[in-house]
């Protein structure tokens, strides 16, 4: 399992989509996506709850899995306590991986405002989801099994 942490605009989703592309059986499981097919659009709030239940439930359901796979939880997860929650929410695979995207905010903006219109995030959403983010704590790098960092999204995409 692979949990993504990131601003919007990082370079998540394009992250994901590379390495599925280049590693079979990988499911990514996106908020986003979730938001889409429920609601019609990522950007429709109305009703969270469920879409992290099924987000959850969606990561979960691939974990007893006979094949081997890869899962990518694509959220920003961008507070420890997220990062534990789907750690400890997700026992039933046998490696959990950390991916930090280490991306200047500027360079997060500018890419926000480069998505497809109902993609972007408005400015005072990132402002607030800045403030939100937190490092890692020691804690929760000992939980996971490798920690990654990306501080260079066009070069991850190039290896």
């Amino acid at each position: 399992m692979i949990v993504l942490s990131a601003l919007p605009g990082s370079g998540k989703s394009t992250w994901s989509n590379k390495f599925s592309a280049e590693h079979k059986n990988t499911h990514i499981i996106s908020s986003d996506e979730i938001r889409k097919e429920f609601y019609g659009s990522v950007s429709c709030f109305k009703n969270e709850p469920l879409v992290w239940q099924t987000f959850l439930d969606r990561l979960n359901s691939y974990s007893n899995s006979e094949d081997d796979v890869y899962v990518i939880a694509d959220a920003t997860n961008l507070q420890n306590k997220y990062r534990k929650y789907y750690h400890e929410m997700t026992p039933g695979y046998d490696k959990h991986i950390l991916v930090l995207f280490d991306i200047p905010y500027e360079i997060c903006l500018l890419q926000n405002k480069m998505r497809s219109a109902e993609r972007v995030v408005p400015e005072h959403a990132m402002e607030r989801l800045r403030r939100e983010m937190q490092e890692p704590s020691k804690e929760v790098i000992e939980l996971y099994d490798e920690v990654i960092r990306v501080t260079d999204i066009a070069k991850s995409l190039q290896k």
